[in-house]
């Protein structure tokens, strides 16, 4: 069976930074099949149900002249990537997209603007503003949460939540159904100084929420009761005694058994099985290259990208055992920072 895969990275101007391969799921190897440079540093993608609109980043802190970064919308058919729209989020450094294809709207996040931009994708594929966002408060790292940094936007029961490193705290948004404006409802705090970065709700128990922290490189399990949240485990996803790292990435396994948390320093990827309601640390794997910064979970592989060693590995896996294994098959790419199918 042969899957497209997509990688998001680092890329000057004018230089490639959109990339697909193929992913032979028989012999693991990913070929490169296109490319793009149509957008400046897309470091985080998202696509559509119908796989043929990509929408990224473009994580800058300049955007036509004015203050911030861009978001685009790309058709990719025949192996060829084409340019549908990009337009300002009106914060700096965005570093993640959520597609919300109910109300076709994209929700982006601004890590050093501390903000959400949220835009109507229109009938003709253009990106329209809705609303900016912005976030107020600090944390008690000073290097890292001086202001607040949004850095990813997730959905909890049909409510849009945006995890903010700066401020350790998950706030939740509906939506208003005619202006697509966000409406503040709750915020869900995370323990000070952890800096919560992404977060999954749990494919198994849907009253699950598993949150990463970069900066006290842990997990956090929260259980949902009514519209209450409680952290009920917090666990390292690093060996006793290690600390030069920061996490990433947090996936699961499809069937909701296994969750993947990434550690940058470490350079490794952390296997938790569920066990009821709490994660038990399975092994810590190393992810074959330097700062895995992001990482696809498939029914039988995971595809780990290693910003720092511009590689991106390939690993078999087994989400009935949780065996996650090392082909020895990779690819080249220079700073590979997001992968999706």
């Amino acid at each position: 069976m042969i899957i497209d895969i997509f990688v998001g990275s680092y890329a000057e101007k004018g230089t490639d930074g959109i990339y697909c391969y193929s992913l032979d799921t028989i012999n693991h190897e990913l070929k490169l099949v296109s490319k793009t440079n149509l957008v400046e540093n897309p470091s985080y993608l998202t696509r559509s149900s119908d796989k043929g609109t990509i929408y990224c980043v473009s994580e800058t802190n300049e955007f036509e002249g004015q203050e911030g970064g861009g978001v685009a919308a790309l058709k990719y058919e025949n192996e060829q990537f084409t340019l549908l729209d990009i337009t300002a989020t009106k914060g700096s450094a965005p570093c993640h997209v959520l597609l919300d294809e109910n109300k076709n709207n994209l929700y982006v996040s601004n890590y050093l603007g501390g903000s959400i931009a949220v835009y109507h994708i229109d009938d003709q594929g253009k990106l329209q503003m809705c609303d900016l966002v912005k976030h107020s408060g600090c944390g008690p790292n000073k290097e890292r949460q001086e202001a607040p940094h949004m850095h990813s936007c997730g959905f909890i029961d049909g409510k849009v939540c945006g995890a903010d490193l700066g401020i350790d705290t998950i706030k939740c948004y509906d939506v208003d159904a005619n202006s697509n404006k966000l409406v503040h409802v709750q915020d869900i705090a995370i323990f000070e100084g952890t800096g919560v970065r992404h977060f999954i709700v749990s494919n198994k128990n849907k009253d699950l929420i598993f949150a990463i922290c970069e900066l006290s490189s842990e997990v956090m399990v929260i259980k949902k009761n009514g519209n209450k949240f409680k952290i009920i485990q917090r666990i390292s996803t690093l060996p006793e005694g290690f600390t030069e790292s920061f996490c990433a990435a947090i996936k699961q396994s499809l069937n909701g058994k296994y969750v993947f948390a990434s550690n940058r320093g470490h350079d490794s990827i952390a296997l938790y099985e569920l066990i009821g309601e709490k994660l038990n640390l399975v092994k810590i794997v190393d992810s074959k290259g330097k700062t895995p910064r992001d990482f696809l979970v498939l029914k039988d592989h995971v595809i780990i990208a290693n910003q720092d060693s511009d590689n991106i590995v390939v690993f078999t896996f087994d989400e009935n055992t949780g065996a996650l294994d090392f082909t020895g098959q990779k690819a080249e790419c220079k700073k590979p920072v997001c992968v999706i199918d």
